[in-house]
């Protein structure tokens, strides 16, 4: 099974029983911030409500939603994105399809004053993160192991990247085919959640201490 067709494919999560809070009696209790990031696809965007993230991407909201339960409808087969409420000065927006080619996320970026994009799946090796400001690339980079293929490599490497020596990673693909080449120095999905802290959010939600808060389960995610 390629890349793309795995995660449309649900395979998220063996638990394929989720159900969606509906209904104006359902009580949503806040919660603090859960550990996210892997075998998952999100933003994080600057300077956002979760409304306005909501509006500006044509979503329908299904219901409000804590995030032990937005969480566990994004790891679910239904295609649920949830939004998240704010927190380290960004709305996450929790389980993003990826699209060949990242198209539909450079459209999104031209949205926003920041966005950024990350995506890890361990099964077929997908390791992805992007940042956008007004709509421009900083910075790019997605492999995907199982295609053994640099998939996207634009801007110029960050002083945060540099700092974890991700300019080690090859700049295309021809460059892993040289005999000289280290397997090593390619990225993973710990790499994915290292950047994201260092850009703003730290998913694993480790060295702040966070408010209890509620966001949103949507979907009809607009891709034009």
């Amino acid at each position: 099974m390629g890349f793309f067709n795995f995660f449309k494919s649900g395979e998220k999560t063996s638990n394929n029983s989720i159900s969606v809070p509906l209904g104006e009696n359902k009580i949503i209790i806040p919660d603090f911030p859960i550990p996210f990031g892997y075998k998952m696809c999100w933003y994080a965007i600057k300077n956002e409500t979760p409304q306005s993230v909501i509006e500006k991407l044509e979503m329908k909201v299904v219901s409000d939603s804590n995030w032990e339960h937005g969480l566990h409808c994004a790891y679910g087969s239904e295609g649920f994105i949830f939004v998240s409420p704010p927190v380290d000065g960004h709305i996450l927006v929790i389980n993003m399809p990826p699209d060949d080619g990242h198209n539909i996320v450079k459209k999104h970026a031209l949205l926003f004053e920041e966005l950024q994009y990350y995506g890890t799946h361990r099964v077929v090796d997908y390791n992805a993160w992007a940042k956008f400001y007004d709509g421009q690339i900083i910075r790019a980079y997605c492999y995907v192991g199982e295609r053994g293929e640099i998939m996207w490599c634009e801007g110029n490497v960050t002083t945060e990247e540099l700092s974890f020596g991700f300019d080690k990673f090859p700049s295309n693909t021809d460059e892993m085919l040289s005999e000289n080449f280290d397997y090593e120095h390619l990225p993973d999905e710990e790499h994915v959640l290292a950047i994201a802290k260092a850009w703003g959010v730290d998913t694993k939600f480790e060295s702040e201490t966070y408010e209890k808060g509620i966001g949103f389960i949507c979907e009809g995610l607009c891709h034009t």
